[in-house]
């Protein structure tokens, strides 16, 4: 394989010069001279020592992407397809910047941090920021730049992007009241817990409160797990003697296990009931009828999460910012107009 004094050579410049584009150091090197090393190592498939580039740089060019386990953590959570998009997403948006992507499940802020000190983590995104005490705690300790999905604190600085997802919850009971619907309901999972969800399922509320109505707790379902709990809500609703004809849901995947449990048991949708779901994942086109559902834009989403955990990684002092991202609702087949 060649070498580095071997690229300098052929390129006739010095090793250092070399060195410092294979590892990005900034402003050293023109254009023109970066282009012909490159064109070289491309021509020799030079492919640089990572640890070298460790030693030499400081830094492993590794983005960690952080998996939290809790008590309901299914077997990976890269089965859920909002995961399953954005560490998708993330992987290719850092191998344009030549950075490497690793998974870290964790329990434990020390987890984390033991994370960073093995592996001398460039940068950290966290995705279900699902314990605020760990999240809190994870922002005031982190040594790496990190960026937070879908959790803020206002009193310690950190870097986070969100969606308005209380606008979700209430597109989503809005346009089946604007269809006609009066008896909704909303099944989630750990409404009481999750910010997220509880958001999604206040600006339900707020929906239904624009129409004087309240929610009916015997057809709100909390701490529901991903299709498999949406098909026991399936099966739970049909087995009640006054049904809603409407559900409001926390994620694509509950909402199709609902679908399911009705077909299953002889129902159809929307002609049974009317669902709205929330991701605009893939299984929301996929599953019949497809699945009205609100959409977060989810590669724009980790758009924003790269670029400033990049602006982060160059920038020492810029670790307090906050990006609010819209959603709007996506008009598919599985809503009915009473």
């Amino acid at each position: 394989m060649v070498t580095i004094k071997e690229i300098a050579a052929e390129a006739g410049v010095s090793r250092m010069t070399v060195s410092n584009v294979v590892n990005h150091v900034k402003g050293k090197v023109s254009p023109e001279t970066e282009k012909r090393i490159r064109e070289i190592m491309a021509k020799h498939h030079y492919v640089p020592s990572m640890a070298a580039r460790s030693l030499s740089s400081k830094s492993s060019h590794i983005i960690a992407i952080l998996l939290p386990l809790w008590e309901h953590t299914p077997s990976s959570l890269l089965l859920s397809p909002y995961a399953a998009y954005l560490v998708g997403y993330f992987e290719e948006l850092l191998r344009e910047k030549d950075l490497y992507v690793m998974l870290c499940s964790f329990s434990t802020v020390e987890d984390v941090l033991k994370f960073q000190r093995v592996w001398h983590t460039d940068g950290m995104i966290q995705l279900f920021p699902h314990n605020d005490d760990i999240t809190h705690q994870l922002a005031l300790e982190t040594e790496s730049p990190m960026v937070i999905l879908d959790r803020h604190f206002d009193d310690v600085p950190m870097l986070s992007v969100c969606i308005e997802d209380r606008k979700g919850g209430y597109l989503a009971a809005k346009h089946l009241l604007e269809e006609g619907h009066r008896n909704i309901g909303f099944a989630g999972s750990a409404i009481q817990t999750s910010k997220v969800v509880n958001d999604r399922y206040a600006g339900y509320c707020d929906a239904l409160a624009e129409y004087h109505l309240t929610p009916c707790p015997a057809w709100t379902f909390d701490d529901v797990i991903r299709f498999e709990g949406g098909v026991k809500v399936g099966n739970a609703l049909i087995k009640m003697k006054d049904r809603p004809t409407g559900m409001v849901t926390s994620e694509d995947l509950i909402a199709c296990g609902i679908i399911q449990g009705y077909q299953e048991n002889g129902f159809s949708v929307p002609e049974d009931i009317s669902i709205v779901g929330f991701d605009n994942s893939i299984p929301a086109t996929v599953v019949t009828p497809k699945l009205t559902t609100i959409n977060q834009f989810m590669r724009k989403k980790a758009e924003r999460a790269v670029a400033m955990l990049l602006r982060a990684m160059e920038d020492p002092t810029y670790r307090d910012d906050l990006e609010v991202m819209d959603v709007d609702l996506v008009k598919r087949r599985s809503v009915a107009r009473l």
